[in-house]
């Protein structure tokens, strides 16, 4: 995946809200690319982690 198309999924992932589930995990509340709603937010930043050059808090979640 181009480090550009990443950033740009990032991005937009803040903008996808998250609910606690019945088990007290945070999951997303509506569909965000291949992941349904209900999917766990940890589960989708271990991809962005897996997809990134460094990782994902020096590539895109701290960069500076």
């Amino acid at each position: 995946m181009d480090f550009d198309e990443l950033k740009k999924m990032w991005s937009e992932l803040t903008d996808i809200p998250i609910k606690d589930d019945e088990d007290g995990e945070e999951v997303i509340d509506a569909g965000f690319y291949h992941w349904p709603k209900g999917t766990d937010r940890y589960d989708i930043w271990h991809w962005f982690d897996k997809q990134c050059p460094n990782n994902l808090n020096d590539d895109l979640m701290f960069p500076d």
